[in-house]
């Protein structure tokens, strides 16, 4: 396997495509509304145009105006946390299944939950929903993160 630094990239790969997925999943289909409306971003009946607040106030986009290379350079994220978990895990010998997801426990509780709070305390509207949609899915992605690069060093 392609390794960079001792680090397997087959296995960041997997882990990346999984923290995705994960995403997807979260942000996409099981919590969409109450994040898209956390967040200001309201869909019309119709489906095919969104509005959301910019700093110039209301904008209404369709869907024509999207641009898939947001979604596309989105994947860097999980490719940069990935390797940043193998690196960390790899440092810290962490061996095994149950050892690599308390240690993606406890890096999502004491690194990422921290990071996912700002939003929540600094926006003005401090939604509840919108927190607890980001806390869950960096925790589980975190974990998920992990115990995949544990199966695959």
């Amino acid at each position: 396997m392609p390794r960079l630094a001792g680090i397997n990239l087959v296995g960041v790969l997997v882990s990346a495509i999984v923290i995705y997925f994960i995403g997807f999943l979260w942000y996409g289909l099981l919590f969409s509304e109450v994040y898209m409306s956390a967040q200001g971003i309201f869909i019309n009946e119709a489906g095919d145009a969104m509005s959301f607040l910019t700093a110039n106030g209301v904008a209404t986009e369709g869907q024509e105006d999207a641009n898939p290379m947001w979604m596309l350079g989105g994947f860097l994220v999980p490719i940069v946390l990935s390797f940043g978990f193998a690196w960390l895990m790899r440092k810290s010998s962490v061996l095994g299944l149950g050892a690599a997801i308390s240690f993606g426990l406890t890096l999502s509780l004491l690194i990422g939950v921290p990071l996912m709070a700002y939003d929540f305390f600094y926006t003005p509207w401090h939604s509840t929903g919108g927190l607890l949609v980001d806390l869950s899915h960096t925790v589980v992605t975190f974990v998920a993160g992990c115990a995949v690069l544990s199966k695959l060093d």
